[in-house]
């Protein structure tokens, strides 16, 4: 089949235009989790039009008929994405945030290796979590650290955030910009796009105890020790759970 220039150029122009699409919705994955439902078939449904425009040329039973090939097989190939979007998603969805631990790890100066070598003495705890959001929007979540001992006293620990207000170098800050270099670690808030699940470390500053084996200890002799996942506007109380004994 011989492609005219024209025809040629639209189709490399529409395939650059599905391809864009389709790894925006891949890696934007809680900015398209905050649209509408609506607005996020149509996304898709533009991507699947612009792959349909991208290979009519190719299509030697419509060669020349471009007002049936949109009508037979354009606008039909738009459904599937709407009936998941306006159909399917809803009835998959649930409500509220589920999270567990999976890990705990402990980084001090005796055993950063290079990690964490900023003369302070303050543990770095850095539990692995999964939060699951069963919703149809992204939730952010703040992740708290609460400890309470057998007097009925608490000890409560934010985890790092990613922005820090202020200018001033802070032990928050410093510990932020090196760990923030591993794709490994996140940092509050925490976006989850909806029905997903996001999988971290959260990094919490144990300020106000000597060292790491100081802080096992406290673990150890803690009446309970849990992890809170509170909204970032609010400060209401989403979801919260144990946590597992290092």
């Amino acid at each position: 089949m011989k492609l005219g220039i024209r025809q040629f150029v639209i189709s490399m122009l529409a395939a650059l235009v599905a391809i864009a699409i389709v790894i925006y919705l891949a890696n934007n994955a809680a900015a398209v989790g905050r649209m509408p439902l609506s607005l996020r078939a149509l996304g898709l449904s533009a991507a699947i039009i612009a792959a349909m425009v991208a290979v009519y040329p190719l299509n030697a039973l419509f060669s020349g008929k471009p007002g049936p090939y949109l009508l037979f097989v354009c606008i039909p190939s738009v459904v599937p994405g709407l009936v998941y979007y306006l159909l399917l998603l809803p009835q998959q969805a649930g409500e509220g945030l589920v999270a567990t631990q999976l890990r705990s790890e402990l980084i001090s100066e005796r055993s950063s290796n290079g990690f964490v070598e900023v003369g302070f003495n303050y543990p770095i705890f850095t539990p692995t979590i999964t939060i699951t959001n069963r919703e149809l929007f992204t939730r952010e979540v703040n992740v708290f650290l609460r400890i309470t001992d057998s007097n009925n006293e608490e000890n409560l620990f934010r985890a790092v955030r990613s922005r820090i207000p202020g200018v001033s170098l802070s032990v928050e800050s410093t510990v932020q910009g090196m760990l923030s270099e591993n794709a490994g670690f996140v940092f509050l808030p925490i976006a989850i796009p909806p029905v997903r699940t996001v999988e971290g470390k959260v990094v919490f500053i144990i300020s106000n105890l000597n060292d790491g084996t100081t802080f096992s200890d406290a673990l150890g002799r803690a009446y309970q020790a849990s992890f809170e996942l509170r909204d970032p506007a609010t400060a209401a109380l989403l979801y919260q759970f144990q946590l597992n004994h290092m």
